[in-house]
């Protein structure tokens, strides 16, 4: 049987671990080069950012708008969500400039729910190694929520691209950070029972 180990409060077999570590670093290098281009063509991410929420919003709308159709059409309650997703997706294809404006404000409030997510993560991985580049990640999201509530509406069509491509980036340095630590756990779990097993 595979020895446990804790992390986070979740536990792990060691062979799982080691798989999942190995997916957490690649996701984690992806989101930062997808966060460095965010920083280098911030006006362009950020109507890249509002027109995929846009083809969200329509997506989700569509998918809503077929379950309630073979499930529910007699509800009016029930269409109440799709409809809104779809004028919604609608608004921001129209208008991706307003949508800019609005997707600032709810970035604003993302990066706080973010810097509460990382730092509270972070503070619990203690006293593995990265732990506190997450509690990092968080603070500068709070700094970043902070600087795009003070500048909006007008800062939102650079800030926007800008500031998820930062949050991307460094919550994918921070994925690296606790991959590569959960793989030297993995590994230092190993070396223990080896060790266990000559003796």
């Amino acid at each position: 049987m595979e020895p446990e180990i804790r992390l986070v409060g979740f536990i792990f077999d060691k062979e799982t671990l080691k798989r999942q570590s190995g997916l957490i670093i690649g996701l984690g290098v992806v989101m930062a080069l997808i966060g460095v281009a965010g920083m280098v063509a911030p006006t362009i991410f950020s109507l890249a950012v509002v027109s995929f929420l846009a083809w969200l919003f329509l997506f989700s709308a569509t998918v809503q708008g077929y379950a309630t159709y073979k499930s529910y059409r007699g509800s009016f309650s029930a269409w109440l969500k799709p409809v809104l997703s779809l004028i919604a997706s609608v608004l921001l294809l129209l208008f991706p400039v307003e949508g800019v404006a609005a997707v600032g404000m709810l970035l604003a409030v993302y990066l706080l729910v973010d810097a509460y997510s990382s730092v509270t993560f972070g503070w619990q991985y203690r006293p593995n190694r990265g732990w506190w580049v997450m509690v990092l990640n968080g603070l500068l999201s709070v700094v970043l929520a902070a600087i795009l509530l003070a500048s909006w509406p007008l800062g939102s069509f650079v800030l926007v691209g800008l500031f998820v491509g930062i949050s991307l980036f460094f919550d994918g340095i921070a994925l690296v950070a606790f991959g590569i630590g959960a793989k030297k756990a993995a590994g230092s779990e190993s070396s223990k029972r080896s060790r266990r097993s000559s003796i």
